[in-house]
């Protein structure tokens, strides 16, 4: 049997690969680049001078969340054309890049104002660590379900992601800003604070309901038809329809969490003896809960 009738080659479709992969490598360099340069950190010396495991963290959910955007252009049956699949994969990579920077700036600025990210991982927070990157990963999975949506191919697929990215970052900072709230009324002590004290059963928690959260807003897209001919109507009915999802995601994890961790005080075992174990449970279910919603609804 010839070699050919046992392995697919195809000349033009194996140099698009090739094109691809120089183009991921490319985005994975400029985001160690970028992230030193945006946050005036020295990656080299965290990583190797200081052994810091806080942005080792981070840096590594920066990584994955752009490998999860590039997902976004690489989605579905391959690309032959080398100019559609490089346009596609390059627009990925630099929105991604944008992106991710945006939604860290409006995370510590708007979200979490109380509290430096950047210095707490700087310092060697862990939990500082997984609340950053519970945040990029989650702007990531919406990034990437917007260029699903849009069928992001050419640059007229630009402006509906970037207002549908504004959209799901105002409903990740609302629903942010009310469980804080509701965090602190009830516990007399806000979630910045518990960070700041390396709390990391709470940031394992905080960072799964975001997480969550992003995959809920997921499900929304996955009940509607992306009209491009009218991309407000479209984003209006997805985030009216994202506030639902978020919604039965909560309902459904209360419920787990009463039926999962039943006769468990949750908050006293998380919040006041920093039970790491029940912490990654309910980041787990939070997750799990807003994974199957989105692909039930797939």
């Amino acid at each position: 049997m010839e070699g050919t009738d046992v392995v697919f080659w195809n000349n033009d479709y194996n140099i698009v690969l090739i094109c691809n992969l120089a183009i991921i490598i490319a985005t994975f360099t400029s985001l160690r680049w970028c992230t030193g340069m945006i946050s005036h950190i020295n990656p080299s010396k965290e990583l190797l001078k200081k052994d810091n495991p806080a942005f080792g963290i981070s840096l590594s959910a920066a990584f994955f969340a752009i490998s999860i955007i590039l997902m976004g252009a690489v989605y579905g049956k391959p690309i032959y054309a080398m100019e559609e699949s490089v346009i596609a994969l390059a627009l990925c990579g630099v929105m991604g890049l944008v992106l991710l920077a945006i939604s860290r700036l409006i995370f510590d600025k708007i979200a979490l104002p109380n509290i430096s990210i950047r210095d707490e991982i700087v310092k060697g927070n862990i939990s500082a660590a997984i609340v950053d990157a519970g945040n990029v990963i989650a702007s990531a999975i919406i990034i990437r379900t917007m260029m699903v949506w849009n069928d992001l191919t050419t640059k007229d697929s630009i402006l509906p992601i970037l207002m549908g990215f504004l959209i799901s970052q105002a409903l990740l900072t609302v629903t942010t800003y009310f469980r804080t709230q509701k965090f602190t009324r009830k516990l007399g002590k806000t979630y910045q604070e518990h960070f700041t004290e390396g709390n990391t059963s709470a940031a394992l928690r905080f960072a799964g309901r975001k997480i969550g959260t992003a995959f809920a807003i997921t499900a929304a897209s996955n009940v509607l038809f992306f009209e491009s001919f009218s991309i407000q109507t479209s984003l209006m009915y997805w985030g009216v329809a994202s506030v639902g999802m978020i919604i039965a995601l909560s309902v459904l994890s209360y419920i787990a969490n009463k039926v999962i961790l039943y006769h468990v005080d949750t908050d006293s075992e998380v919040i006041r003896q920093h039970n790491v174990a029940i912490g990654v449970v309910q980041c787990l279910i939070y997750i799990s809960l807003g994974l199957l919603l989105s692909e039930l609804l797939a």
